[in-house]
């Protein structure tokens, strides 16, 4: 992912089902890395409840997300709360990729 954090936010996130998840919020970088590894979107009736999604297997097309993993594992992820200036933790990291399978 060669993309650039701010072409990211506030495009428009897709299941790999074809479905409209919502705008991207927060995108979080590796630690390791440096790459774009996460974003999150938020679920539910007043989008109030974020969902972080790998950017694993992920293709961008203009300002269109379209992620590798169906609405329903996304919306069941781990509820993970966390400031954007902080970033994921190394633990939280681990859970989502464990619950993901990454």
């Amino acid at each position: 992912m060669n993309e650039d954090i701010h072409e990211l936010q506030d495009a428009t996130a897709w299941d790999s089902e074809g479905h409209k998840l919502g705008q991207v919020g927060q995108v979080h970088r590796d630690r390791g890395s440096g790459r774009i590894a996460w974003i999150t979107v938020a679920l539910g009736l007043l989008e109030t409840k974020p969902r972080f999604v790998p950017m694993a297997g992920a293709r961008v097309e203009g300002a269109d997300v379209h992620v590798a993993y169906d609405g329903e594992t996304i919306k069941d992820s781990p509820d993970l709360d966390i400031e954007a200036e902080q970033g994921l933790s190394p633990e939280q990291e681990a859970e989502l990729a464990a619950y993901y399978r990454l």
